[in-house]
């Protein structure tokens, strides 16, 4: 069998391939090729869609296959074309094409999920006269800005919930189980600490034998055929279990969650995504267990408008700082979130995908591929940290560990999926 061309698609200073919807991108395609090829034409597609796909089996044995699909980019680049219908020859060795595109600025960040994901590729296509196309393809990432202080209603507002229960009824019934939970503001970005405050006055007669609080994500995913229909899952990004409270009697808890590297809070695609923290007082011998959900909100930009309490509990002491000593001018430019020192990081738990669809044509190759998000760092002095090294450019090749997937140690809770 002869030698197949070698491929490999680059892109410019950008070493994890990780861009913000708006942003120019710039790279080179690098092929090299073991002998003469005929072809009528070599080029890069550009794509962007979501797509979400899961069965369901009803008690008549019959299973559904429920589908959806958005497309958001479509862009292609000719490095090669024929104007006739005859082939081109390429001569045998390297040969080195550049491109550049700008991103639509609307673009939904990248997400890979469990019946679904929102994924861009960019795929380097041979094609051959009377034969299948031969291509090469990787995945990069892209997020979509969320800037925290345009939301509405604001986030930089301490909420409270209660939850009161009382067991059993009538004339039986306890006095009540009174949950609160508070938190200083509802808007985070990955590196920010989520300070949760709960208070519990437990005046029945039921112990609780712990209290749960997690930092949850939740993911819908909405089919279009055969017809409408939301399937949900529920990841737990992060979580603390304390000790339990007597009967009539009461506790306080004070933890902190460090927001991992996820994408924003998104709710207009076809794959909608939210978080929330959750406390749950877990009773014995209770199929339902009291619980309380806040809502919150996962972005790019970070808060400004803190009062001192809310600087204090979104910071680690020797670890972290917020953002408003950092001049208030880096949010007006078009890509503000570059300008705060950070790193691009996985989403923990998540492995690599295999990104090669089963309707393509041959391939050359594709990379495993996992989205990476922006990780928001910062110093003890109330400035941004300083990256003492440079690095690399980034290379379209299985991605190597340079030691940015670490979380700060400082009171990490425990991760599951």
């Amino acid at each position: 069998m002869a030698p197949s061309p070698q491929c490999t698609i680059s892109f410019d200073d950008n070493y994890h391939g990780v861009f913000f919807a708006g942003q120019t991108i710039t790279g080179t395609v690098d092929i090299d090729l073991p002998k003469t090829k005929k072809v009528k034409g070599v080029l890069l597609k550009v794509t962007g869609l979501a797509c979400v796909l899961w069965t369901e089996t009803y008690g008549t044995g019959i299973t559904v296959a429920f589908q959806g699909r958005e497309d958001f980019l479509k862009h292609t680049i000719d490095f090669v074309r024929s104007e006739t219908d005859d082939p081109i020859e390429m001569a045998p060795g390297r040969q080195i094409y550049k491109f550049t595109f700008q991103l639509p600025s609307t673009l939904p960040t990248s997400f890979e999920g469990d019946y679904g994901y929102i994924r861009y590729t960019a795929r380097v296509v041979f094609e051959r006269p009377w034969k299948f196309d031969l291509t090469y393809k990787i995945a990069f990432t892209v997020v979509n800005q969320l800037n925290l202080n345009t939301v509405t209603p604001p986030l930089n507002v301490a909420v409270v919930q209660e939850h009161i229960k009382h067991f059993y009824c009538g004339p039986c019934r306890s006095e009540p189980l009174s949950i609160n939970v508070m938190l200083p503001m509802t808007g985070y970005v990955p590196g920010q600490f989520i300070l949760v405050t709960v208070d519990i006055s437990n005046r029945s007669n039921k112990c609780i034998a712990e209290v749960k609080l997690k930092l949850r994500r939740q993911v819908r995913y909405s089919s279009q055929t055969p017809y409408k229909q939301v399937r949900t899952v529920y990841n737990t990004l992060a979580k603390f279990q304390c000790s339990g409270v007597d009967a009539k009697g009461s506790a306080g808890y004070e933890r902190r969650f460090l927001v991992p590297p996820e994408p924003p809070t998104r709710s207009d695609t076809i794959i909608r995504l939210e978080y929330f923290v959750e406390v749950t007082a877990k009773v014995p011998g209770m199929a339902y267990s009291p619980e309380v959900q806040i809502p919150i909100t996962i972005g790019t930009v970070p808060l400004v408008n803190l009062n001192q309490t809310q600087h204090r509990a979104s910071i680690v002491e020797g670890h972290m700082t917020t953002a408003s000593s950092i001049t208030q001018k880096i949010f007006h430019s078009s890509v503000p979130s570059l300008m705060i020192p950070h790193t691009f990081e996985k989403s923990a738990g998540r492995s690599e995908v295999n990104i090669q669809d089963d309707d393509e044509s041959p391939s050359l190759g594709t990379v495993p591929f996992s989205p990476r998000y922006p990780m928001y760092h910062f110093d003890t002095d109330n400035q941004p940290a300083v990256h003492g090294a440079k690095l690399p450019t980034i290379h379209a090749q299985p991605a190597k560990n340079y030691g940015g997937d670490k979380i700060p140690s400082h009171e990490q809770p425990t991760r599951n999926r």
